[in-house]
């Protein structure tokens, strides 16, 4: 179907407004671990995100949790990026800066692309494994060589998250297509909600709790924003514009990331740390057109999700 101007200006208008979201995340999560514990920062967040999730999944006449068959695919998923990354990227900022962690996270793209090769079969070409590889050599060297600070502890915590996050994200991909993305999503916080429940109750009550009002509108912007808005503004936003086009907005995210560390807690705009988030992203950018032009389907897991989801909300 060919595409106006029109719906490419309302995909990119929405995909970038998906994007904007997801870049909060990191500072935002940042400033909840100053007041709240990472448990509930991280995985407690889905305790609130679950309420419209399942007021969605009722509403459109959609089961709270999948069928037996799928029911392993959501809770890989849900374990992955529902309790996962949200857990461990919030014991990792507590002991490393938002712009930091946004050069780890960038690896992410990377990391679904080769867990979509274990999970779903994908086949990309020896052109993507040289990017991906230098990708995470790029910020591997970065890391490892000082330009960030030098090596953290939280610095095994994010590759950890992303590691798992990755997982998870192919696992979804696979599922999504059978089912519409949104339902991936609703179901995987529905599934995750016990898990989160039980960790935030045995770090419960926190040692030194001083809830204020930026830890609260912190959780709440997580639950709420990431969670959820975030996630229909990119999926509109593709379907809308194509994933080809409006998926290079994701590229904007890790600089993004660290503009927004450096206006919502005084973070140092580093510009060595800009230029690596820009290299990192120029390297994501040519492993993907590699592996779409490689691939004879849906070459990734946003494309299988937008796909499903125009048959499933639209």
């Amino acid at each position: 179907m060919k595409r106006t101007p029109s719906a490419d200006l309302q995909g990119f208008s929405y995909g970038f407004l998906g994007v904007l979201g997801f870049s909060l995340t990191l500072p935002v999560t940042r400033m909840g671990v100053g007041s709240l514990p990472p448990e509930l920062v991280g995985p407690g967040r889905a305790l609130l995100a679950v309420i419209p999730a399942a007021l969605l999944l009722l509403l459109r006449h959609r089961p709270l949790l999948p069928p037996r068959h799928q029911l392993r695919a959501v809770l890989v998923t849900a374990l992955g990026t529902v309790i996962g990354f949200p857990l461990l990227t919030a014991h990792a900022l507590r002991t490393v800066s938002a712009s930091h962690a946004a050069l780890v996270v960038a690896l992410l793209p990377a990391t679904t692309a080769v867990m979509a090769v274990l999970r779903g079969r994908e086949r990309p070409s020896g052109r993507f494994w040289v990017c991906c590889g230098l990708g995470t050599a790029i910020v591997l060297g970065y890391l490892s060589l000082g330009f960030g600070g030098g090596l953290h502890t939280g610095d095994a915590e994010l590759l950890a998250a992303v590691v798992v996050c990755s997982l998870g994200y192919a696992e979804g991909g696979v599922l999504a297509r059978d089912v519409p993305g949104w339902v991936v999503t609703s179901w995987s916080l529905v599934a995750g909600t016990p898990v989160a429940a039980l960790v935030v109750a045995r770090a419960w009550p926190p040692q030194g709790l001083t809830l204020d009002a930026r830890g609260a509108a912190a959780f709440v912007y997580l639950a709420l924003g990431s969670s959820l808005l975030s996630f229909i503004a990119w999926y509109r936003g593709l379907s809308s514009g194509g994933v080809a086009k409006v998926g290079q907005i994701q590229l904007l995210q890790p600089v993004l990331t660290m503009l927004f560390a450096a206006v919502l807690l005084d973070e140092p705009l580093r510009p060595s740390t800009v230029l690596v988030g820009l290299a990192v992203g120029v390297v994501v950018l040519a492993a993907q057109r590699t592996r779409t032009a490689s691939s004879g389907g849906p070459a990734t897991t946003q494309e299988r999700i937008v796909h499903d989801r125009r048959a499933g909300l639209e």
